[in-house]
């Protein structure tokens, strides 16, 4: 696990508003052992033009990889939104890598339309945009996912992996090993206390937020799934979790502690 870059989610600290800032959080995944983070970017709430100052230096003084930026959350309307536009232009400006990207557009054509015009902004900007599959969206499975990117067909174009969603949809682990490799720039791990689906968008949500723990500590087949990926791929520990936030108030101590929890995790099952 010593050379593969594994980030800091940004939901792990990030609340509404977030909790720390974003220059804070490369800091708080530098002291924790990170080599990579991810970025909540919502601008002008938590992100002004001296964020992307504040961050590159951040960036620059740590050595910490941007994995990615997140969330580009396509909405039903037709035309392509320019805060989506502005988010990715962030991302650009402090070398973040993807942008994570979920769609509630019902009509598929239009969510075609829309991610192309996304992937066509990402490429200039020198990033992926990764389209997430979660039941609680228009683009609920990985059929789903598979069906816009290919559609599209653009070399900026990715689908993005989350044991969380992929087990609340009810996909067994070795569906990951449907989605080309090319189309993998990256993947979150998780684990959750219970296997299966749900399908209570309100309790969906609630588990999303609050449920996860860190690989290994709970009974999702969450090393069937890091298997069926690439054993290189940068690797985004998105634990949103009660669990962890009540024992380690500290943000330090709370990042150190899912970190240690992964390494052992990839010890363990020699990933």
């Amino acid at each position: 696990m010593s050379d593969r870059l594994v980030a800091l989610a940004s939901g792990v600290h990030d609340g509404n508003p977030p909790v720390v800032s974003p220059a804070d959080m490369v800091y708080i995944a530098a002291d924790a052992g990170y080599n990579g983070v991810g970025l909540w970017v919502a601008p002008d709430e938590n992100w002004q033009a001296s964020t992307s100052i504040a961050v590159a230096s951040a960036l620059q003084q740590t050595g910490l990889t941007a994995l990615d930026v997140e969330v580009i959350w396509l909405q039903p309307g037709g035309k392509p939104d320019p805060m989506h536009h502005k988010i990715i232009a962030i991302g650009g400006e402090v070398g973040a890598k993807n942008c994570l990207i979920v769609s509630s557009v019902p009509d598929r054509e239009q969510t075609k339309i829309l991610f192309e015009d996304l992937c066509e902004h990402a490429e200039r900007a020198g990033m992926r945009a990764c389209l997430e599959y979660m039941a609680i969206t228009e683009i609920k499975t990985v059929d789903d996912a598979l069906d816009v990117v290919n559609a599209v067909d653009h070399p900026a174009g990715g689908i993005l992996v989350d044991p969380f969603h992929h087990e609340r949809v009810g996909h067994d682990p070795d569906k990951i090993s449907e989605i080309p490799t090319h189309w993998l720039s990256y993947a979150q791990l998780c684990d959750m206390p219970e296997r299966g689906v749900i399908s209570d968008p309100d309790a969906y949500f609630v588990d999303a937020i609050d449920g996860r723990l860190a690989p290994g500590e709970g009974r999702v087949p969450v090393a069937a799934m890091a298997k069926a990926l690439p054993a290189d791929l940068p690797i985004s520990l998105e634990i949103r979790s009660l669990h962890y936030r009540e024992r380690y108030p500290d943000p330090v101590e709370r990042a150190r502690a899912i970190l240690a929890q992964t390494q052992t995790f990839f010890a363990e099952q020699c990933l």
